[in-house]
């Protein structure tokens, strides 16, 4: 489903661990998804939503949003993902 060029940005606006450079590639970009799903603990989940009209998820720990994931696709592959830590940026919304 990953664009050999996917591309991975993660923007935490300086307050929350995220990626500080793009992760590229289809390899990489599974590995560091493996690696944020390997933390996840009981009482995580993560939800489906729309964002800016197209596929997204809400990524949810102890009920609270951490994360916001837009995906872009095309021609059915997975060619950006950008994930929105930063806690200013995240939509406040009713716990999960």
């Amino acid at each position: 489903m990953l664009d050999p060029d996917v591309v991975l940005v993660s923007d935490g606006g300086g307050l929350v661990t995220s990626a500080r450079r793009p992760v590229l590639g289809a390899d990489r970009v599974a590995r560091f998804l493996l690696g944020v799903l390997a933390r996840e603990q009981p009482g995580d989940a993560i939800d489906r939503v729309v964002v800016n009209g197209a596929l997204g998820f809400a990524i949810y720990q102890q009920g609270q949003l951490v994360t916001i994931v837009s995906v872009t696709a095309d021609a059915g592959r997975v060619t950006r993902l950008d994930l929105i830590r930063a806690p200013g940026k995240l939509p406040r919304l009713a716990t999960s």
